[in-house]
């Protein structure tokens, strides 16, 4: 699982480039990578099209300590 932040790096993207992107403002995606926030369900799918992955793949709470059961989702 990555963060909004890691994908959106990945992608070499600033954050108003995201934003502009999944039709967002620049804060929405600060506090969603600040863990201050979350996307909505729209925001969420506009998201998982942009980066081309599933949702459950987003780790929208970073710095969180993960279940038992993510990581062994993420063995598999």
């Amino acid at each position: 699982m990555k963060t909004i932040q890691e994908l959106r790096e990945g992608r070499g993207e600033s954050r108003q480039q995201l934003a502009d992107a999944v039709g967002v403002t620049f804060r929405d995606v600060a506090e969603w990578e600040m863990g201050t926030a979350e996307p909505t369900v729209s925001g969420l799918r506009r998201l998982t099209e942009h980066f081309g992955v599933r949702d459950d793949q987003i780790d929208l709470r970073p710095g969180h300590e993960p279940t038992i059961g993510e990581r062994i989702t993420d063995l598999f």
